[in-house]
């Protein structure tokens, strides 16, 4: 028979590989700005700062490279991605179409709460549509996203998303400029989702993020 654990008994958190570390480390550079896109990533240095070997670096760069975070080109370099601000519409759609389902999965299941939470979320990113100012902007509708996605219910769903959206978010805030914008998408589409998430209405909400990221445009 299996024994059965104590149910006072803590789980012990996970612990850390060294390649899971160079992972976080190396994505965290990428996303403050420490690296920069088109910048290489040299394995000895990436050694040196990490305090690690080769192949926990090798390991990770190519983790990075699988979520397209990283280029590697064989016998010739390995650097951060460079996004191309032809695939922006692309990539904003893709994410409209993960983030879609977030939200309408969610909506319904929000406490108090994390309605009143995301409501203000939703009308400080209207705000800085509003001002059209795009950094701010950037800042604001990531909040939000992250918001929907530590209320979602679907743990499949909410662990999917975050695994796949890192690379389309790095893409979005390297290809955005005031004249890269859909102001008028935002105009348009910030307005519905407040109203329904207000309402408690899952569909009008995801309709609204499919036109905040052009999915329907």
């Amino acid at each position: 028979m299996m024994p059965v654990p104590n149910q006072g008994a803590k789980v012990p958190p996970k612990r850390e590989s060294m390649r899971d570390v160079a992972v976080r480390r190396i994505r965290t550079a990428i996303f403050d700005g420490t690296l920069l896109p088109g910048e290489r990533l040299n394995d000895d240095q990436l050694q040196g700062w990490l305090g690690m070997s080769r192949t926990p670096v090798r390991e990770a760069l190519n983790d990075l490279a699988r979520l397209g975070l990283v280029e590697i080109a064989a016998q010739s370099h390995t650097r951060v991605a460079i996004p191309n601000p032809k695939d922006r519409v692309a990539v904003l759609q893709t994410l409209g179409a993960l983030i879609g389902g977030v939200v309408r999965v969610t909506t319904r299941a929000l406490t108090d709460t994390q309605r009143a939470e995301i409501v203000t979320a939703v009308e400080l990113t209207l705000a800085s549509a509003r001002s059209r100012d795009p950094g701010t902007h950037g800042v604001r509708v990531w909040a939000m996203v992250h918001l929907f996605l530590d209320a979602c219910p679907n743990t499949y769903l909410e662990r999917a998303t975050r695994d796949t959206i890192d690379a389309l978010i790095h893409h979005v805030d390297n290809t955005r400029t005031n004249d890269t914008t859909a102001w008028d998408a935002l105009d348009e589409g910030y307005p519905r989702l407040r109203e329904a998430i207000v309402n408690n209405d899952a569909i009008a909400a995801e309709l609204a993020v499919e036109t905040v990221f052009l999915l329907s445009h």
